[in-house]
């Protein structure tokens, strides 16, 4: 990579950066003695109450891969069983999450929790395996994407590329509880 485009690939990420921190809805509450220093985009994202974000309007999971819906669900309950979340794996949701906005739970085939958008199971599609990735759209008729309305765009924060831990492995709680861990399944 020529020095021009690698000063010109900071640029355009620097200023994605500084535009998705201006765009975010309200911050989660600080640790005490930090309400001076502005909050970086990594730790909005951090510290958003819902493990999906927004990205170029479409909603995505932390490593910024398109979330899907799939019309023959139920509100609040998949339909996916196991063949189907073989290629569509659920999103699912930590046994203590709480709805936020238009974030809701709803129930895997098996009873676990998952995200939902509105009532509707949110998944991954298998092949998309990249970050930025949605080729899923509109597969078998009954596969779609995402899509953020611009009323609902305040409600959904940014999204800021963030390391994806492997299984087993902890992960930095927001910063402002510095000092916790959480373990990804």
């Amino acid at each position: 990579m020529t020095r021009f485009s690698a000063s010109l690939l900071a640029l355009v990420f620097a200023s994605a950066a500084s535009l998705a921190a201006a765009q975010s809805p309200a911050p989660a509450p600080r640790a005490e003695g930090d309400a001076a220093r502005p909050r970086s985009p990594a730790e909005i994202a951090a510290a958003s109450p819902v493990p999906i974000w927004r990205r170029n309007g479409l909603l995505v999971e932390q490593g910024g891969r398109a979330l899907y819906t799939y019309t023959e669900d139920l509100p609040g309950q998949s339909r996916c069983d196991s063949a189907c979340e073989a290629l569509w794996p659920p999103h699912y949701a930590a046994p203590d999450a709480k709805p936020f906005g238009p974030f809701t739970l709803a129930r895997s085939r098996d009873g676990r929790p998952m995200w939902a958008w509105q009532g509707k199971p949110l998944y991954r599609w298998v092949s998309d395996r990249k970050r930025g990735a949605a080729g899923g759209d509109g597969v078998a008729g009954v596969w779609f994407l995402v899509k953020v309305p611009p009323a609902l765009q305040s409600q959904v924060t940014p999204y800021f590329p963030m390391p994806m831990p492997r299984p087993g492995q902890t992960r930095p709680a927001p910063p402002s509880t510095p000092s916790a861990t959480r373990t990804t399944r």
